[in-house]
């Protein structure tokens, strides 16, 4: 079981002793997420404000959470779970390899250290992880721009067919730390990239996709350069002992089927025991 960043930032202690109940109970097992993990990390430099005037330890705090709930390991990180998958593990940057021990070390030094100068000489920066959030958002929301310009609303037309190949193109350009995209692969590698999207993850990342584009241009929803971490994380549901807790509305206004749907909504988990 893994959480929404927004969930673990929310945990307070009647939570905690909650979740802590239903592992010994129901022998769950709680992961952390490297999307929980760059999100978090990105936020620890920010700058004070009203809302939070201490960034450092509000993000810091969270991480806490995690090493005091969670198996210390991360789980896979998105990108692995997608080139894994459709068979181009070969083709994945490095850079997408969560290495186990080291993330788990990292979150240790995240929770002992006393401030943020302290973590920055011993080389931590949050700024890099802000940056790829950055890229990552700038880029979404330019693909979103372009599904609006194309009219009407997500069906099998051969417009949106060609934008959903360009969509699907640029996972495996992103993964590949731009070595291929869908045109420079085999018919084979084309067809299990495509056909990802049908199966266990692939099918919830793709159903959420289309459920906001819907929002976007049918009900003028406002884009938010973060739903494309939020989308990722649904591609970890491809293990089907994984399931997801959020109480993020979008997840929760659409259903994908029993067998991809594996997204619990957060305030379950705030009712009795027996009733989880």
């Amino acid at each position: 079981m893994f959480f929404d960043t927004n969930v673990v930032i929310g945990l307070n202690a009647e939570a905690i002793d909650a979740l802590n109940r239903l592992k010994s109970e129901q022998k769950f097992i709680y992961r952390y997420s490297m999307l929980n993990f760059v999100e978090l990390a990105s936020h620890m430099g920010d700058e004070p404000d009203s809302r939070t005037p201490n960034p450092f330890k509000k993000y810091q705090s969270a991480f806490k959470k995690i090493a005091s709930l969670c198996d210390p390991r991360p789980l896979p990180s998105a990108e692995t779970v997608f080139m894994k998958a459709v068979g181009l593990y070969h083709f994945l940057s490095p850079k997408w390899i969560a290495n186990e021990s080291e993330i788990a070390g990292t979150l240790k030094s995240f929770v002992q250290a006393n401030d943020l100068a302290e973590l920055k000489r011993a080389g931590f920066s949050p700024e890099h992880y802000k940056k790829l959030r950055e890229f990552d958002g700038e880029w979404f929301l330019d693909f979103v721009a372009k599904a609006k310009e194309i009219g009407g609303l997500p069906d099998g037309s051969d417009s949106w067919a060609n934008w959903l190949g360009h969509f699907y193109s640029y996972l495996v350009f992103r993964a590949s730390s731009t070595r291929k995209t869908l045109s420079s692969l085999g018919r084979g590698e084309q067809k299990r990239a495509i056909k990802f999207f049908e199966g266990p993850g692939g099918k919830m990342f793709l159903t959420h996709f289309k459920h906001l584009l819907v929002k976007t241009i049918r009900d003028q929803r406002h884009e938010d350069s973060n739903d494309f971490y939020d989308m990722l994380q649904l591609l970890l549901l491809r293990d089907s002992n994984r399931l997801f807790v959020t109480d993020d509305r979008p997840f929760h206004q659409y259903y994908a089927g029993a067998e991809h749907h594996r997204v619990i909504p957060w305030r379950m988990f705030k009712k009795p025991t027996s009733s989880v």
